[in-house]
C-alpha cells in the first residue's frame, strides 16, 4: 500500500481520518488480505484490492 494515502486529505469532505477494512482468511484467522482504505468520515474509498490485483 502507499503510505502516502494515509496523510491525504479526503478530496470530498477534507478529512484525514482512514478506516482500513481486510479480508480475514477463515481457515488462519491471524492472517488478512488489505481490502480497502476509506474515508472514516464520508467512506470515500481512496483504495481498493481490486486496484491492486489489476497491477500485477
Amino acid at each position: 500500500m502507499n503510505l502516502g494515502k494515509l496523510d491525504e486529505k479526503c478530496p470530498k469532505c477534507g478529512c484525514k481520518d482512514k478506516t482500513l477494512k481486510r479480508d480475514i482468511e477463515s481457515e488462519n484467522y491471524a492472517h488478512a488480505k488489505t481490502g480497502a482504505l476509506l474515508c472514516s468520515e464520508c467512506g470515500y474509498v481512496f483504495k481498493k484490492r481490486e486496484d491492486k490485483e489489476n497491477k500485477e
